[in-house]
């Protein structure tokens, strides 16, 4: 109807059908077309489990005859021409007792299309699976992680019928794109090491986790690079803040940021793209064909616009563009200019990860004895899963010392978690090395406007801007430093320097 063009005009993944089903779907595709052998059309087509929606079960039972009518009529020009409507009611029964029905079926009764429609509207996503069972989710709503992974498919990944796989060096990374999917699709997916051991490859199963992928992207099956281009849909202004999403995977697959900025490609098109995304931000490169493909770089002058559009979530590749980041020239101070959001996390927390790892985290006495307790282990045994002496753990204990955040890390990841939520939820925010310092997990305004009177200098030390009493005050209160005197304008604070460096975005000023 009328208000369903509409709606899939503005937001084109309602129209989940037309996503993920195909018109080779309906063609008979038997080896021998002229034999007796039985087309499966149906068993081809996404189901729609209806233990989950249980509303169209009821639906469908009050309207067999009606629906198996509308079936007979729909199908009458595909392969699986039955012109018997018994013969589809029984059909239909026999889906409703297996509790599961192809997604075509739905589609055909008016009253369960529209019930469908309200309940995946409603959760933003709809569930799937295919004839065997295999169950895999399809969210309706762009999400920056979502973008993200069609950006990474699009560097490293190549799709096939009912799979695509990704490739990377770094197991981290991979872990954390096997999350990802998890979060967004809710399939099981696995990974492996390389044959030649330097590689990991990610394998994602689902056959409508594919079809959607291609539907947005348009990355063909097997080989891509002759089609391969940003998904046209980011060029439009609704969906464009998206666009740095997409180009932060592809340049966590394909960029480099060891000795300088650059991204390499085989596709022209992707490259010619990249220099319209870069033109807009008023980034300043040069183009360089480098066999088998092109790359292209960023001149140290533009690489913090780039950092800050587009950024990294790569573990290895984010430490390696911060250091980049942080080369300054002798002679040269910076002014603060906001936060470097390419070092947080994708949960909008700072990456404690990218600090120095010797710095040590306070007050983990209790929450060391707490998790000791709760998995009924000795200090012996919780130091040898730590890879500690026992006099060391008995002293983090005891808070007569304080661990480092490698261990703490270490401690976090023995609870599934990643190393800031674990800080978050247990109210860690207290760090040392020679002095001690109180950081703020996440940005706030608060401490954007407090940061602005902080420079770090060389050998650790700390500009203060400002020698305002208040300012001062509150600069004491936040960070908890001691700065009795205002006319002091120079603070030594290693942590302090460490996470001003690390987070804060200083432009160059001779």
């Amino acid at each position: 109807d009328a208000d369903l063009k509409q709606k899939y005009s503005q937001q084109p993944l309602w129209n989940i059908f037309g996503v993920v089903v195909r018109k080779i779907d309906f063609v008979n595709q038997a080896n021998n077309p002229s034999s007796n052998e039985r087309v499966r059309i149906l068993t081809r087509m996404p189901f729609l489990p209806l233990d989950y929606y249980r509303e169209l079960k009821e639906s469908l039972e009050a309207t067999l005859w009606a629906t198996a009518e509308a079936g007979r009529n729909y199908f009458y020009k595909s392969a699986l021409n039955d012109a018997s409507i018994t013969s589809w009611k029984k059909r239909l029964e026999r889906y409703l007792e297996r509790k599961s029905i192809p997604l075509a079926l739905v589609r055909i009764q008016h009253q369960s299309w529209h019930l469908l429609n309200k309940r995946i509207t409603k959760e933003q996503k709809i569930l799937l699976q295919s004839a065997k069972g295999e169950r895999s989710t399809i969210p309706l709503v762009l999400t920056e992680k979502l973008v993200y992974i069609l950006g990474i498919i699009d560097g490293d990944g190549h799709l096939k019928k009912h799979m695509f796989h990704i490739v990377d060096y770094s197991r981290e990374q991979v872990k954390q794109l096997l999350s990802f999917c998890q979060e967004l699709f809710q399939v099981k997916g696995d990974f492996k090491e390389g044959k030649t051991g330097n590689y990991f490859l990610l394998f994602i199963n689902s056959k409508w986790v594919v079809r959607f992928v291609n539907f947005l992207t348009g990355h063909t099956f097997g080989r891509k690079y002759h089609s391969l281009r940003e998904p046209l849909f980011l060029r439009e202004q609704r969906w464009s803040h998206f666009r740095g999403a997409y180009w932060r995977g592809l340049f966590d697959a394909d960029a480099s940021y060891r000795r300088t900025m650059v991204f390499s490609s085989i596709s022209e098109k992707v490259i010619s793209d990249l220099q319209q995304y870069f033109s807009e931000l008023e980034v300043k490169f040069r183009v360089k064909e480098t066999f088998p493909g092109i790359s292209m770089y960023v001149y140290s002058g533009s690489r913090q616009k780039v950092a800050e559009a587009i950024g990294s979530w790569h573990p290895e590749k984010k430490k390696e563009l911060q250091t980049l980041l942080s080369r300054r020239r002798n002679g040269e101070i910076e002014a603060f200019q906001g936060i470097r959001t390419a070092n947080l996390t994708s949960e909008g927390f700072f990456d404690f990860s990218l600090m120095d790892q010797r710095i040590t985290v306070l007050q983990m006495g209790d929450l060391l004895k707490q998790f000791r307790w709760e998995n009924n282990w000795s200090r012996t045994e919780l130091a040898n899963s730590l890879q500690l002496s026992y006099f060391t753990l008995t002293s983090y204990e005891k808070n007569r010392t304080n661990p480092p955040l490698q261990l703490v890390q270490m401690l976090a990841s023995k609870q599934n978690m990643n190393l800031m939520p674990f800080l978050h939820k247990n109210n860690l925010c207290r760090f040392g090395s020679v002095k001690k310092v109180k950081l703020p997990l996440r940005p706030s305004k608060q401490c954007l406007e407090l940061m602005q009177y902080l420079r770090p200098g060389a050998n650790h030390a700390i500009s203060l801007e400002t020698n305002d009493q208040e300012v001062t005050t509150k600069l004491n209160d936040f960070f908890e430093l001691k700065i009795t005197d205002p006319a002091i304008n120079r603070l030594y604070n290693y942590v302090l320097w460490t996470f001003l460096t690390t987070y804060g975005n200083y432009q160059t000023v001779k």
